[in-house]
C-alpha cells in the first residue's frame, strides 16, 4: 500500500505541475491579447482623431514604406562605407607603387630621336646630377626605370625615376638642398612621386605657406612644405642673408 500511495502522490504532483504550467501559459496569452487590444484601440483612436478614413491596408502600406526608407538609408550607408574602403585601398596601392620613385623637373630634353637614346640621355643626366651635385655614387643598377611624363611641348616634361629601393630614394630626397649650391643643376627641382590625394594636400599646404609668409611681414622668415607624402607640414625657416 505504501508503494501505491507513493505512486499516487507522485502522479498527483506531476498533474499539479502540468496544471500550473498551463495556467502560466494561459495567463501569458491573456496578457498578450490584452496588450494587443490596447494597441489596436490606440490606433483606432488615432485614426478617428485625425479624421482619417483610410483603409487598414493604407495604414499598413504607410508603415511598410517607412520601414523601407529606413532600410534604404542603411543600404546607402553600407554602400558609402564600401566605396570609402575601396578608395582607401586604391590609394594605398597607388602609394606603394610610387614608393621608390622621384620626379625631376626642368631637366633639358634630348632632341627627338629613338626611345633608347632619349632614355639614355635622361638616365645619364640623373646620374651626373647625383654624383656631382649631391655627392652620391649611383650607378645604372640603382635606376630601375626612367620615363618622361606627358607629351612633348615647348617646356621640358617631368622625368620619372624609379630607384632600386625606398631607402635610396629617401637618401636622395634628403640631399636635394645641395642642388641650390650647384651652378649646373641649381634650377632642377626634385619631388616625391605623389598620388593625386597627396598632390592636392601638398598644393593646399603650399598655398597656406605663401599666405603665412605674406602675413609674417618681418621678412626674416620663409615658410616651406616639408615631410613625406601624406605626412607633410609647414615649417618656418630663417631666411638666409
Amino acid at each position: 500500500m505504501d508503494a501505491v500511495e507513493e505512486k499516487i502522490t507522485d502522479s498527483k504532483r506531476e498533474v499539479d505541475n502540468h496544471i500550473q504550467k498551463h495556467e502560466t501559459c494561459i495567463q501569458e496569452l491573456q496578457k498578450q491579447i490584452t496588450d494587443l487590444n490596447v494597441k489596436l484601440h490606440f490606433v483606432e483612436d488615432e485614426v478617428a482623431s485625425n479624421g482619417d478614413n483610410r483603409k487598414w491596408t493604407d495604414i499598413v502600406n504607410q508603415v511598410v514604406d517607412s520601414k523601407l526608407e529606413v532600410v534604404s538609408a542603411d543600404i546607402n550607408m553600407v554602400e558609402q562605407s564600401i566605396e570609402e574602403t575601396r578608395k582607401k585601398a586604391q590609394e594605398a596601392r597607388d602609394k606603394e607603387d610610387r614608393r621608390n620613385n622621384i620626379v625631376l623637373f626642368k631637366v633639358p630634353e634630348h632632341e627627338p630621336g629613338s626611345y633608347e637614346e632619349i632614355i639614355k640621355h635622361d638616365c645619364d643626366y640623373f646620374l651626373v646630377l647625383c654624383n656631382e651635385a649631391l655627392g652620391l655614387d649611383l650607378t645604372r643598377e640603382d635606376v630601375k626605370r626612367v620615363q618622361r611624363l606627358g607629351r612633348r611641348s615647348d617646356t621640358p616634361r617631368p622625368v620619372l625615376v624609379q630607384l632600386s629601393s625606398g631607402t635610396l630614394k629617401n637618401h636622395i630626397m634628403a640631399t636635394t638642398p645641395a642642388l641650390r649650391r650647384s651652378d649646373k643643376f641649381g634650377h632642377i627641382v626634385v619631388s616625391h612621386d605623389m598620388t593625386k590625394a597627396e598632390r592636392e594636400q601638398c598644393k593646399q599646404l603650399s598655398t597656406e605657406a605663401k599666405q603665412r609668409e605674406i602675413q609674417e611681414g618681418s621678412g626674416e622668415f620663409i615658410y616651406r612644405v616639408r615631410g613625406q607624402p601624406g605626412e607633410m607640414k609647414i615649417v618656418r625657416l630663417r631666411k638666409r642673408q
